[in-house]
Order: structure tokens, then C-alpha cells, then sequence
């Protein structure tokens, strides 16, 4: 029994020792499959400060944390800085290390946090974003092209298995220069959990931040509160994705939806329905800021009040979706406690 014991201890020792140094071992290795992979990929420079490497934070996976991350744009944004994030932190599965050249790299989940996201549309209609390199391979015909296809590309594959993913502290700004069009998302908080491996899947999701949008010079809304529980539906080879269970706050004023976006070849259709859960009158005060309503869960309210809206159509550079909204009131007051 002693014996057993022992062999037992020795054989945990030697296991925690590899996973204490495994990490030195394979540091190299990792940071530049990162960064080439990325690199390899992209129609812009990926780059960051510094990198660690743990087996014990997300055991069995491997975990990855970058410092300072960076992508900057070529031409024609030369120079301008597309995202920026304070950490990053990969999973990526352990046996994975071990792959030969042409073999492709998953990702299991990841964390970002201070991150930073500037899309920008210029005067001449160009975008910051459209940064994924084409494949210069034509379409293989025969099983043996494709299968020379698949090894010759396979260093430069990498698919996300994403299973929970989580971005914190973050900010997204978005500027279309021919639409005057200004939209920003600060204090971004979204998280979400789900298996992306699937090309049909389920995605809940949880988002809190504060929204602005202004159009044409008109300022729609200035960092109102948003809070926002979605469980989306996700088709990878439609690229659709479904609005299933939704819950959003705006301000205070509680909001359900409906309806589906979808990415095509040439733009964007979006069909997205969205009413008040309630005909409470009080949701009429959940509408005004916090500074200007005080607490609304003391306010005596009667009658009703309701909005239902929808947002349909086409996005492209020459259409922008029908926006149409119904706010009504019935035999409605409010009055406050003093």
C-alpha cells in the first residue's frame, strides 16, 4: 500500500512538474504560430508586446495571454490603427502544440479586455475592416487537388470552436463618411457562450454599454444605457443569424425583439421587429434619463403606453433598411410621491 502511495505521489510530482515547465518549453513555439498565423491571414500587420503561456488556468487547453495587441491597416488606411487591446487571452487545445506543417489550429474560447475597435467607411467608399486575405488558389476540381489544396494552405488555417468567449472594458466606433453616419458602443461588456464548431448552433449572449448615434448632424442618442440578453441563433452557411429570446433595456425601458440578420455576398438583410413587453404607462418615463426621471418605482402611473417598431430592408452603398416606429398613450398621468 505504502508502495502504491508512493508511486502515486511520484507520478502527480512529475505531472505538475511538466505542467509548470511546459509553458517555458513551448512559449517559443506558440507566440509564433500566433502571430503567423494571424499574419498570414490578414491584409495588415498583427502584432503585440508580450506574450505568456499556462497549462494550469484552463487544464487541459493550452492558455495564451498577449499584452498590447495591436492590428494596424495597409493601404489606404496606411498606418491607422483598426483594433487595439490591453490583454488577450486564448485556449487553444493541448495536443495541438504537436501539429505538423499544414495541420490547421482551433480555438476554443477567448477574453479580450481594453480593447478598442475604429471602423471606418471613407469619402471613396473604402472600408478599414476588409482586412481577410483571398485565397490565391483556385477552386480545386478532383479529390487529389483538393486534398494538395488543403495541405499546401494548412499553415495558414485556424478555425474557432469557440465554445465562451468574453470582451470587457471595451470600446467600438464606427464612422461612415458618405452616410454621415456616427455610431459608438463605450463600456462595452458582452460575453457569450455556445459551440461555434457547429455550422447551426445556439448562441446566449449578455451585453451591457453605452450607445450613441447621430445621423445627418441629428443626435439620436448620447451614451444612453443598454443592457441587452440575447440567445442568437447561428447559421454559419447562410451566415444568418436569428434573434430566438431577447430581452433589451434602453435607459429603463424594458424592450423584446425578434428577427434575423443576414450576411451576403454583396450586403447586408436585416428584418428585426421590437415592441414593449407592456402597456404600462410608466415605460413612458423609462425613457427619459435617469438624471431627468429620478426613481420611477415610486411614481403612481394610469392608462397606457406602448412601442412597436420594426427595422427592415437592404444594406449596401445605395440602401439603407425602412426604420418605421408606433409610440402610443391612452388616458395616461403620472405623479410622484411628494
Amino acid at each position: 500500500m505504502k508502495k502504491i502511495l508512493k508511486i502515486s505521489i511520484i507520478i502527480i510530482a512529475v505531472m505538475v512538474a511538466l505542467l509548470l515547465i511546459a509553458p517555458f518549453l513551448f512559449e517559443g513555439k506558440i507566440i509564433k504560430i500566433v502571430k503567423h498565423t494571424v499574419n498570414e491571414n490578414i491584409n495588415a500587420k498583427f502584432e503585440f508586446e508580450d506574450a505568456d503561456i499556462s497549462l494550469l488556468r484552463n487544464f487541459p487547453n493550452v492558455s495564451v495571454g498577449i499584452d498590447q495587441l495591436s492590428v494596424i491597416n495597409n493601404a489606404p488606411f496606411q498606418g491607422d490603427t483598426l483594433v487595439y487591446a490591453d490583454k488577450a487571452r486564448l485556449s487553444v487545445p493541448f495536443m495541438q502544440l504537436f501539429n505538423k506543417a499544414g495541420e490547421p489550429y482551433s480555438i476554443n474560447s477567448f477574453e479580450i479586455d481594453g480593447a478598442v475597435v475604429n471602423i471606418l467607411t471613407d469619402a471613396d467608399g473604402n472600408v478599414n475592416y476588409n482586412i481577410a486575405k483571398e485565397s490565391e488558389n483556385k477552386s480545386p476540381s478532383t479529390p487529389q487537388e483538393q486534398e494538395s489544396a488543403s495541405t499546401s494552405q494548412g499553415d495558414q488555417a485556424i478555425s474557432f470552436s469557440v465554445e465562451r468567449y468574453e470582451i470587457t472594458d471595451s470600446k467600438i466606433t464606427y464612422y461612415d463618411q458618405p452616410g454621415k453616419m456616427y455610431f459608438e458602443l463605450d463600456e462595452l461588456n458582452h460575453s457569450g457562450q455556445g459551440d461555434l464548431s457547429t455550422s447551426i448552433s445556439e448562441l446566449d449572449t449578455q451585453t451591457s454599454t453605452l450607445i450613441s448615434f447621430e445621423m445627418d448632424s441629428v443626435n439620436y442618442l448620447d451614451k444612453n444605457p443598454l443592457k441587452l440578453d440575447a440567445v442568437i441563433g447561428v447559421d454559419l452557411d447562410q451566415n444568418k443569424y436569428t434573434f430566438l429570446d431577447n430581452k433589451a433595456i434602453i435607459n429603463q425601458l424594458e424592450l423584446v425583439f425578434d428577427g434575423f440578420v443576414q450576411v451576403n455576398e454583396d450586403n447586408q438583410q436585416v428584418d428585426i421587429n421590437f415592441k414593449t413587453p407592456s402597456t404600462d404607462f410608466k415605460n413612458f418615463l423609462a425613457v427619459i434619463p435617469k438624471q431627468y426621471s429620478k426613481d420611477i418605482s415610486n411614481v403612481e402611473t394610469t392608462g397606457d403606453f406602448s412601442v412597436i417598431g420594426e427595422l427592415s430592408g437592404i444594406i449596401d452603398q445605395d440602401h439603407i433598411p425602412t426604420f418605421d416606429i408606433s409610440i402610443a398613450s391612452d388616458n395616461a398621468s403620472f405623479k410622484y410621491p411628494d
